[in-house]
């Protein structure tokens, strides 16, 4: 439940998105997906895929949020100012994956299914 409250909130609220990140680090995965336009049909589409996806994305301890790529403080990052698609943030607060849309969910999930961090925490609940 905690997830899923955290998800909507930071869903339409975004100042200060580098101390957000801060914050979930060591906590969250972080999908971002980044937009020169929040109404974009790509954008849309891509949330669409993530939301159908939203027990995937809480077993995962992953979070879902939207962002314009004009913003300037993209949490320390450097993206070129025309970049619009998909990052992923792993818990260690670095990024694990940047492709433009459409990503489809199932790669992302089995990108952090493969990672060592994911493999241990499989470990421990089984």
């Amino acid at each position: 439940m905690k997830l899923v409250l955290s998800f909507l909130l930071f869903l339409f609220c975004f100042k200060g998105f580098a101390q957000n990140i801060r914050e979930y680090q060591w906590k969250n995965r972080l999908i971002v997906l980044v937009s020169n336009t929040s109404n974009s049909s790509e954008l849309n589409q891509q949330r669409q895929f993530f939301k159908q996806k939203q027990s995937h994305l809480e077993e995962r301890d992953m979070l879902l949020l939207n962002r314009q790529s004009k913003s300037p403080d993209l949490a320390g990052f450097s993206l070129a100012t025309n970049f619009e698609g998909v990052l992923l943030i792993g818990k260690d607060g670095g990024i694990k994956l940047k492709k433009p849309f459409i990503v489809k969910p199932q790669t992302i999930f089995d990108l952090v299914d493969s990672m060592p961090m994911r493999r241990a925490e499989m470990r421990s609940k089984y």
